[in-house]
């Protein structure tokens, strides 16, 4: 299990991911490479007595135009899904992020997890008994102890989850940030995930997105830094 939280990872694997996507995007808004592509497409034509098929090149058709008009639109409908995707890709993120923090947590603090591993709050610190009977020794009681507590606290709203995290490490997120991503990224998430709207989001919004979600693990490791739960910082990203 994590024991500590990997802020290089994360950063990583934003950069990685939104370089992916600015690459795309940069390629596919190429007017010179579109051309080329579009204009190396075969398509079926009638002759003109229509007793024919034969195919030409677009380049080659009267109706060349028109063809690139249907290419362009399609092309700029898979980015416009693409781009919903990279909102999905995000919110995964910040959970997995989420799990991240809290197994570094619960791992070197192993008695916070008591209000945490039981979703009855009525019942704090309540396990069932096959968690226990079916482990093999006292670290993997623990070890499934965590992966109960960190399930239960990251569920909720960014706001919710965040409470918890100032509850436990006295460490205040600004609350712009959390706002600006829970509409930002979960909420569009939720809507093109549950309900199948897809938003128009540009290549601006995406990168700003990423930023979001860049700021929210330096404010994790912060709280980490305040609270003595390790993290790795190989790159000195809080310098």
């Amino acid at each position: 299990m994590t024991n500590s939280f990997d802020i290089g990872k994360w950063v990583m694997k934003l950069l990685e991911t939104t370089g992916s996507y600015r690459d795309l995007v940069n390629f596919v808004n190429d007017k010179e490479a579109f051309l080329k592509h579009a204009h190396q497409k075969k398509i079926y034509c009638a002759t003109e007595d229509d007793n024919n098929i034969e195919i030409v090149s677009i380049k080659d058709s009267e109706h060349k135009e028109d063809f690139i008009q249907v290419i362009q639109e399609g092309i700029e409908h898979s980015i416009d899904n693409y781009s919903n995707q990279m909102v999905v890709i995000l919110a995964t993120y910040i959970e997995t992020i989420h799990s991240d923090f809290f197994r570094a947590l619960f791992t070197n603090n192993p008695q916070l997890i008591y209000n945490h591993i039981s979703q009855n709050n009525s019942h704090p610190g309540y396990v069932h008994l096959n968690l226990i009977l079916e482990s093999k020794s006292r670290d993997e009681i623990i070890d499934n102890l965590i992966i109960h507590a960190v399930k239960n606290i990251s569920t909720g709203s960014l706001r919710k989850v965040n409470e918890k995290i100032y509850k436990i490490t006295n460490y205040n997120i600004d609350k712009n940030l959390i706002k600006s991503m829970q509409v930002n990224i979960l909420d569009k998430r939720n809507n093109i995930v549950h309900e199948n709207k897809l938003s128009r989001i540009t290549q601006e919004n995406i990168e700003d997105y990423f930023e979001l979600v860049h700021n929210y693990i330096l404010s994790l490791a912060k709280a980490c830094e305040k609270n003595n739960i390790p993290y790795i910082d190989q790159a000195n990203w809080l310098k």
